[in-house]
């Protein structure tokens, strides 16, 4: 694409056309300054290309609609004229060519593939043989009476150009000042007096001068607005970059701690009343905090930014609620509370929405409850509502939510007074924040609440229904029975891998590492039977990926059960080409996690 020059070459930023100076304000005859009037922002060759590729794309259909309005015209014009007499049919077929080039300009911008890249040309190519069609026409006619009715057909032409950036500033101004000159000129030829130039002379003088003005102006605003929509761009761009350095830089020493917790917890759990015991388990339930706030902040950051894309997809919701049951049963018990919740028993059985989103927004709905209820108890039931949705309700009997606190705990890091003194609630007060976001991310999600002081509250999460899936009539038990099992472990951070290697050892299993996909080879070569599941990183060194991993492990073994732990957002295409068994977490997993999901797939 050819880089429009806005800008005159030698006055650009010595004379007339250079930046504003702040001090320049408030200045000149009615507080205008020439100056800032006419202060254009310079950009560089780079960014100068970028403008105008996004303006041309924005004007390729306005600059449609102005060819076949001036086709338009000009088919009127020359009828007019038949229609009164001042011209013969065979001087109206002689004015009808514009009219066809006009609409042939037309047509190359709707069918050619090139059409953005062409627009400057065609613009000027347009308005240049506009007007000289003017000019010919009258020099053609030769009756100076024309005249008075032949320059004001200059005046839409100067609209087009000055009121649009079809054309460079440069090209703009060439047009109008050559066609305000030749109109006269041409005038004058023909033999029109000048007195009776006079007026069309001051008129196109005014209107060219007005419409530098604009163009001006207009430039100035397209500039300014196209500079801090970049400034937002490069913002946002550095802030993904950020999280992307924080998101592997903390998730995997996360990663690393919580494996030699678990460790510790399992070798002081072998002997009775150890007496660090009750230190070990207590700082395990805070790593496992830690863990599910870090990967909390990262997922509102990805929400926010589109780079977490929910991947929608039928969904069952009592199987979900079952596993969500499994997994918060023993903490509700822990703080005396009974969880229900409570299958559906008829149609429909499925919503459609995010599997993973979904279980973590319930998940952070059931866990909020459980540490803001006291006694009593939390129950969770989906009620149809209509034929289109489900409600889901998270309901406990609880303290309750005052009025003027209900928008605030749906912010980030909130905690209320009583979190603050209960010290068996732990939390950084990310969950809700969690919930609101990836809710308003879901098409057709909605969530209310409704709470009463000192008489609990109310969560109901509205959800689309989907098609038809067949009713599960049980739920597969979480037990876990890992004991001897088989697990072949890839991850390029040594760290990692010698505390996961440790935390498997430590619950029973055989265990094979490697770092990469050559170190995976030998490992399978050396191996007298198949893994009973592997687990790999997702992202390795030297462009390798779990793909490569899964692909010579299959080879050898055929399909195996795959577990992909990642520090890094996996995107939704690539999760999509991944083999049907094959299971995600985030890293840093909890240890309770990383054990259910290992069974779960070694079940299938």
């Amino acid at each position: 694409m050819r880089i429009p020059k806005p800008l005159f070459d030698n006055l650009a930023t010595k004379a007339f056309f250079r930046q504003s100076i702040a001090d320049d304000l408030g200045r000149g005859l009615f507080n205008i300054n020439l100056r800032n009037l006419f202060a254009i922002p310079y950009f560089d060759t780079e960014t100068e290309y970028l403008f105008w590729q996004e303006r041309y794309l924005v004007l390729l259909t306005p600059l449609k609609f102005a060819l076949v309005l001036g086709a338009i015209a000009f088919l009127a014009y020359i009828l007019l004229d038949l229609y009164t007499g001042n011209i013969t049919p065979v001087e109206a077929l002689l004015r009808l060519p514009i009219v066809f080039v006009l609409l042939g300009f037309f047509r190359y911008l709707q069918v050619s593939p090139h059409a953005v890249s062409r627009i400057n040309t065609i613009a000027k190519l347009g308005a240049g043989l506009s007007a000289s069609h003017l000019l010919v026409v009258m020099l053609f006619d030769g009756d100076p009476r024309y005249y008075v009715d032949t320059w004001p057909g200059l005046l839409p032409m100067y609209f087009f150009s000055y009121g649009q950036m079809f054309m460079s500033l440069r090209a703009t101004v060439g047009f109008g000042w050559c066609t305000a000159v030749a109109m006269p000129l041409s005038g004058a030829y023909i033999g029109v007096e000048t007195v009776a130039l006079i007026p069309s002379i001051l008129n196109l003088l005014i209107v060219n001068i007005f419409g530098l003005c604009t163009r001006c102006q207009l430039e100035v605003y397209s500039r300014r607005s196209f500079r801090e929509k970049r400034n937002a761009e490069n913002s946002t761009e550095d802030k993904t970059r950020f999280l992307y350095q924080l998101s592997h830089n903390l998730r995997q020493p996360l990663q690393a701690l919580s494996c030699y917790s678990s460790v510790l917890d399992t070798a002081c759990s072998q002997q009775d009343n150890h007496p660090i015991q009750h230190i070990v388990g207590r700082m395990g339930l805070v790593i496992d905090e830690l863990n599910v706030a870090v990967n909390h902040v990262l997922d509102i950051a990805n929400l926010e930014s589109g780079k977490q894309i929910p991947l929608l997809t039928n969904v069952d919701i009592n199987l979900l609620l079952a596993r969500l049951e499994n997994q918060f049963t023993a903490q509700a018990a822990l703080r005396g509370l009974k969880l229900k919740v409570c299958l559906r028993q008829s149609p429909p059985y499925n919503v459609y929405s995010d599997a993973c989103m979904l279980s973590q927004i319930i998940g952070n709905l059931i866990d909020n409850a459980i540490k803001y209820t006291d006694r009593g108890w939390i129950l969770v039931a989906a009620v149809k509502i209509d034929p289109e949705r489900l409600k889901l309700h998270i309901v406990d009997s609880g303290s309750g939510i005052i009025e003027t606190m209900r928008d605030d705990i749906f912010k980030e890091f909130f905690r209320s007074n009583r979190r603050h003194s209960d010290h068996h609630s732990q939390g950084l007060g990310i969950g809700l924040a969690y919930v609101s976001a990836a809710t308003k991310c879901l098409p057709q999600h909605s969530l209310q609440l409704y709470s009463k002081l000192d008489h609990g509250s109310d969560f109901q999460l509205y959800l689309p229904i989907a098609a038809s899936m067949p009713k599960i009539g049980t739920v597969m038990p979480l037990g876990y029975g890992l004991a001897g099992s088989f697990v072949m472990l890839i991850d390029d951070d040594f760290e990692v891998l010698d505390a996961m290697t440790k935390q498997l050892t430590a619950w029973g299993c055989l265990v094979q590492s490697a770092s990469s996909k050559a170190e995976t080879l030998v490992a399978l070569a050396e191996n007298i039977r198949a893994p009973d599941i592997l687990i790999t990183d997702f992202f390795l060194q030297h462009q390798e990926t779990a793909y490569d991993i899964i692909e010579v492990v299959y080879a050898d073994c055929g399909p195996v059960p795959s577990l992909i732990l990642s520090a890094r957002a996996i995107p939704e295409q690539d999760k999509t080409k991944l083999p049907a068994n094959t299971r995600l977490l985030r890293k840093p997993v909890s240890a309770a996690k990383l054990m259910e999901t290992m069974a779960l797939a070694m079940a299938k």
